[in-house]
């Protein structure tokens, strides 16, 4: 099973499967626009919870969707 997220700083927020377009274009057009984003994302819990994105602010958002294993690590 894949995990989609969202790094913001040192903070980790996990992508609900219904709201990967949605996110990956509100963070893109934040940090592209410096504008706010409000996020649907989940707390390390699997909790929904609301973060505000300050894209003027933000130096860097790290948006992992997953796409299968990394050529260092053994699949299975």
């Amino acid at each position: 099973m894949s995990r989609k997220r969202v790094i913001i700083g040192q903070a980790e927020f996990g992508i609900p499967e219904k709201r990967v377009d949605e996110v990956t274009a509100q963070v893109k057009s934040a940090m592209e626009n410096g504008e706010t984003a409000t996020l649907q994302l989940l707390d390390g819990a699997g909790r929904e919870v609301t973060v505000y994105l300050n894209g003027k602010a933000a130096a860097l958002v790290v948006v992992d969707l997953d796409p299968g294993s990394k050529p260092s690590e053994i699949s299975g």
